[in-house]
C-alpha cells in the first residue's frame, strides 16, 4: 500500500494512506462504492472531503454493464444527487457513479461486478432474483392453466408477458 496515490476522480490533490476506525471513531464511507471503510484506505490529505478503499481506486474509468448495452458508462464524480437506476437508491455529490450522460443513465460501482462479494452492494441479489425469476414462472404456468382451461382468451397476453420477461 502506498503512502501517498492521486485520483483522476480527485484532482489536484493527493490521497494519502489512513486507518479508519482508530482513536477518531468517526465512520468514513468510500467515494467510489459507498461502503464504510474500516481499517487501512486512502484520504485526501488537503481538504478531507474524499475517502476511499484501496481496492476501489483501481476501479476501471469506463465499463460495459449488462443493464445499459447500449453504450459504455463512465466513473464520474457526481455535482449533484442521482438516483441508481439498478438499485434505485440516491447517490450524492461528492460521490461517484458510472454514467452514460447520452442516456441520462446511472449505476453505482456496488451494483455492477466489478467489486469483491465483500463490497458489493447486494451480495444475495443473484439469489433473490433467481427466486424472483422462478417465482414468476411459477405464476405464468398458472396462466397457461387458466388459459388452456379457459379455451385461450389469455394467450395473446401471456406471450408478451413471457416475450417482455425473456421467460
Amino acid at each position: 500500500m502506498a503512502a501517498s496515490v492521486t485520483c483522476k476522480l480527485h484532482p489536484g490533490h493527493s490521497l494519502k494512506r489512513h486507518h479508519y476506525g482508530g482513536e477518531e471513531g468517526h465512520a468514513c464511507v468510500c467515494a467510489l462504492c459507498e461502503r464504510i471503510i474500516a481499517g487501512a484506505g486512502y484520504r485526501c490529505g488537503e481538504c478531507g472531503g474524499f475517502d476511499a478503499h484501496e481496492a476501489c481506486l483501481s476501479l476501471p474509468m469506463r465499463v460495459a454493464f449488462v443493464g445499459h448495452p447500449a453504450h459504455e458508462l463512465t466513473l464520474s464524480l457526481l455535482t449533484a444527487s442521482r438516483w441508481c437506476d439498478a438499485c434505485r437508491v440516491a447517490s450524492h455529490a461528492g460521490r461517484c457513479v458510472y454514467r452514460c450522460v447520452a442516456c441520462d443513465f446511472d449505476v453505482h460501482a456496488r451494483c455492477t461486478s466489478l467489486l469483491d462479494g465483500e463490497q458489493q452492494h447486494g451480495r444475495k441479489r443473484g439469489v433473490a432474483r433467481r427466486v424472483g425469476m422462478a417465482a414468476l414462472r411459477m405464476g405464468l404456468f398458472g396462466l397457461r392453466v387458466a388459459d388452456a382451461v379457459t379455451g385461450g382468451f389469455g394467450s395473446p397476453v401471456i406471450e408478451v408477458i413471457e416475450t417482455a420477461l425473456n421467460l
